[in-house]
């Protein structure tokens, strides 16, 4: 995606748990140590199929960010429940600009999926997706 030469990707990751309202603390941890190849293992153990991103997110690069050079990843926890709905989104880590974590936790929102599933039933399951705000170099 782009904006005012600004740009945009996104990269996803599998995890999951029963619902959004008790995240495990295992999660809680392995997010809070940064610890995130360790979050997935673990976290991708519970479902058969990971959540399928089935739209693009709607970013939109925040104005003071871009002209401060503000660029980097967002880690974001999302929760996705059965119906592939988001109801639960967690900045995870970032490149410590505020404006571009609101950004980023927004666009999580948007995202529709098809659920994950466990023994060919649709579960809730968390899901790390990697937001990444870039600048696009002149004339592109």
């Amino acid at each position: 995606m782009r904006s005012e030469g600004f740009a945009f990707a996104i990269a996803l990751c599998a995890a999951a748990a029963a619902s959004a309202a008790d995240m495990p603390p295992a999660y809680a941890e392995a997010i809070a140590a940064r610890d995130f190849g360790r979050l997935l293992s673990e976290l991708n153990r519970q479902f058969d199929v990971p959540p399928i991103p089935v739209s693009e997110p709607e970013t939109v690069y925040p104005e003071i960010a871009g002209r401060a050079g503000a660029q980097g990843t967002v880690k974001v926890v999302v929760h996705v429940d059965k119906r592939g709905d988001v109801g639960d989104a967690i900045i995870a880590d970032s490149p410590g600009w505020f404006a571009l974590e609101e950004a980023a936790r927004r666009a999580a929102y948007t995202i529709r999926y098809r659920p994950a599933t466990r023994d060919g039933k649709p579960v809730a399951a968390w899901y790390v997706v990697d937001i990444i705000f870039y600048i696009a170099p002149p004339g592109r």
